[in-house]
């Protein structure tokens, strides 16, 4: 990989960053209002409010995963930019348009799936059983 290419992923890499850290992390909504008051009078309410502090709270932990992946790339690129762009499992090249979407991938497209096999299966049909 070329200087000029790791500059090129150097940028997308802090743009990206700036977008998350600007975005920041999603409010999580108590249940309770009123400190007299405990939990939601509706069921459904309640319901709806516990739906949504979850969703908020795996948005919060993906993005935090994400700004250390970042950062993580960062790293290497500042400290070992000959390897970045280097499948940290198969030491082979991490594919250039793998690189393009996603700067911060540390794996092959082939590592990662062997990493994460669950993510790389696709069900043919609707019949499909595990």
């Amino acid at each position: 990989m070329t200087s000029k290419e790791r500059a090129r992923h150097e940028k997308a890499l802090r743009q990206l960053r700036q977008q998350l850290v600007q975005i920041g992390p999603a409010r999580i909504e108590p249940n309770r209002t009123d400190p007299s008051s405990s939990g939601v009078a509706d069921e459904d309410a309640q319901a709806l409010s516990e739906m949504l502090q979850v969703l908020a709270s795996q948005r919060n932990k993906g993005q935090a995963d994400l700004l250390a992946r970042i950062d993580r790339a960062l790293r290497k690129l500042a400290t070992e930019p000959e390897d970045f762009g280097l499948c940290e499992r198969c030491e082979e090249e991490i594919a250039p348009r793998r690189l393009a979407l996603m700067p911060y991938a540390a794996l092959c497209t082939a590592c990662q799936a062997a990493a994460e096999p669950r993510r790389a299966q696709t069900r043919r049909r609707l019949t499909d059983q595990e």
